[in-house]
């Protein structure tokens, strides 16, 4: 999607607002790793706060004359609607902590869904609808890596 002459003031504060939650999560993210009593726990944790920082990078490009990064096509498998959020606690698992982001992530992408389906065609509803495609895109991620921690054996 590339960026207008000038973005509307609507469209940066929103774009300032997702970087804002991957802020959030990456603090989250490091804050977790570091009272994780479980290495590989403490592994997902610091994989997730450097791929929160990752995409708070590709979220500031869009902000460049270059516009935002093509995101790859996504498939929503489903999975967060049948996992519980976990109790945030040191010892968590690995893959309770996987748990806790792909419900993290499954928030996101209905979030931006919905502020989606309440604008108008144009260019705000462009921009959540890409926000929402590219959460869409780190909570495959996410699944993909909960299925292969939650079931090693199909390694």
């Amino acid at each position: 999607m590339k960026k207008p002459a000038a973005l509307r003031k609507e469209l940066v504060d929103l774009i300032h607002e997702a970087i804002n939650q991957h802020e959030l999560a990456r603090d989250f993210y490091h804050k977790m790793a570091h009272l994780a009593t479980k290495p590989e726990t403490r592994e997902i944790f610091e994989f997730l706060e450097k791929d929160a920082e990752e995409n708070k990078a590709r979220l500031r490009q869009c902000l460049t004359p270059e516009g935002c990064p093509v995101v790859p096509p996504a498939h929503d498998a489903h999975l967060a609607e049948h996992l519980k959020t976990p109790p945030i606690t040191p010892d968590l698992s690995p893959k309770d902590a996987l748990a806790l982001a792909i419900k993290r992530s499954e928030a996101l992408v209905r979030f931006y869904q919905t502020l989606a389906e309440l604008q108008t065609p144009g260019e705000i509803r462009s921009r959540l609808e890409y926000l929402a495609k590219a959460e869409l895109s780190h909570k495959e991620k996410l699944e993909y890596l909960y299925d292969n921690v939650a079931f090693p054996e199909v390694w």
